[in-house]
């Protein structure tokens, strides 16, 4: 399985259906609340040129906010 990370902050509505839809598959993810964590916040921003969470980072790919379908591809593709 491809390693799973989530750039995410306790505000975001879309961070949470990200995170219960891995739940839900039963893949293991890395949440990275960049409220809490400055540091990653400013890794999130200059690394991937985002402001908005949920930056997900599935493998080497990296898609901004839930798109179910494209996740599923990232996820699963061969």
């Amino acid at each position: 399985m491809k390693k799973v990370r989530i750039y995410s902050s306790s505000t975001c509505r879309d961070c949470e259906r990200v995170k219960d839809y891995l739940a839900g598959k039963g893949v293991p993810f890395e949440v990275i609340n960049v409220l809490k964590d400055k540091k990653a916040r400013e890794e999130m921003e200059q690394r991937y040129g985002v402001h908005v969470t949920p930056v997900v980072i599935v493998g080497d790919h990296v898609m901004v906010g839930f798109n179910r379908l494209k996740l599923e591809k990232l996820l699963f593709a061969h």
